[in-house]
């Protein structure tokens, strides 16, 4: 893919109570009996979207307190230029065939009338308006504050992964799920299952893949190991950031990574405040489970919400995101991947840039 695009991953969680189908042909009497025993019982649905956005590099930077509200022209001048529009529709191209021919996913474009919607039925845009999968959705108003923000009647709580400080000494694509194990085999779950199904709670969990200019980046930080060095002498503290971007850039130039920022937000919700504080006690737990440290976000939750919409990725405030390397990212999704077993996040916080 392009500098400057943006891959982003929603996986929705939803409350439900299952449906029988008895209605099906040639149903034997053992499949018909199975159909009824799970009738009306209650499950987490599952839906999986892959967003890719092309944005800018003045876009990319942009913060909290500068984002499409603002502004009169929604789209970038240089995201207009058909030649530049053309090419990153190559990509894109070239990104689903990569993935349809690995055999271990299967992506399906959406239309334009699935994502923006029919008088008769509900688009993606306006179902993440609504937090909801059904059909037919009813709008609801929007409510944004610095204390907490609301759809409808729903109240929304936001946790979030965008410090380094927040991750594990290591990921790994995938973990040991104790319960369903045994002494001879294993129960492989994902290394963010537990803010995936593990999480029985209405929710949609959010991962973002920035691709900027590697290069850029790379030379940036060898200016701001410089510049560490000089100031070593005037604090210890200077020359320990020193060291972890040595070990960042030593990374990068050693296996020929590719630098990108990460960010991975939990956004859960419910109309009763008492139940919201048990679901922020889950997710909180949930990520501690990961090793990750639960940080609960209110200021930026309505500026995270906004970027969480189906192409408007382009608004998300960049103060949110680490540095990372494609493989460390990956790991974050919730399911399984084929990459290493273990692998280092060497991450480096927005705020060292």
């Amino acid at each position: 893919l392009p500098n400057y695009t943006i891959v982003h991953r929603q996986d929705w969680f939803l409350k439900e109570n299952y449906k029988a189908d008895t209605q099906k042909d040639g149903m034997s009497f053992l499949d018909r009996s199975f159909e009824l025993h799970f009738n009306e019982r209650p499950f987490l649905n599952h839906f999986s979207y892959l967003f890719i956005t092309k944005t800018t590099k003045e876009r990319s930077r942009s913060q909290s307190n500068f984002s499409i509200l603002c502004r009169g022209n929604i789209i970038p001048k240089e995201v207009r230029d058909k030649e530049t529009v053309s090419l990153f529709l190559e990509s894109v191209d070239q990104f689903e065939r990569i993935l349809n021919d690995s055999a271990f996913i299967r992506l399906e474009r959406l239309t334009t009338d699935e994502i923006v919607g029919t008088p008769q039925q509900a688009g993606l845009i306006e179902k993440y308006f609504s937090l909801s999968q059904q059909d037919t959705t009813t709008l609801k108003d929007i409510q944004m504050s610095a204390s907490e923000m609301r759809i409808g009647d729903d109240i929304l709580c936001v946790h979030k992964l965008s410090d380094v400080d927040d991750l594990p000494g290591s990921v790994q694509t995938d973990t040991r799920y104790e319960k369903y194990s045994t002494d001879r085999s294993d129960c492989r779950l994902s290394f963010a299952a537990p803010v995936g199904l593990m999480l029985s709670c209405n929710h949609i969990y959010n991962q973002f893949l920035f691709i900027d200019d590697s290069a850029e980046i790379l030379q940036r930080f060898e200016k701001t190991a410089r510049n560490m060095h000089s100031l070593s002498k005037y604090s210890r503290a200077n020359q320990l950031n020193k060291q972890w971007i040595d070990a960042y850039l030593d990374e990068a130039h050693s296996f020929g990574l590719t630098a990108i920022r990460c960010h991975c937000n939990v956004m859960a919700w419910s109309d009763s405040r008492e139940k919201l504080k048990v679901i922020k006690n889950d997710t909180g737990s949930a990520l501690a489970l990961m090793g990750c440290k639960p940080r609960y976000n209110t200021i930026d939750a309505p500026a995270l919400y906004w970027a969480g919409i189906p192409g408007g990725e382009g608004d998300f405030p960049s103060e949110e995101s680490f540095f990372t390397f494609v493989e460390q990212g990956v790991c974050f999704f919730t399911e399984e991947t084929n990459y290493a077993d273990s692998l280092s996040p060497f991450g480096i916080k927005m705020a060292d840039r």
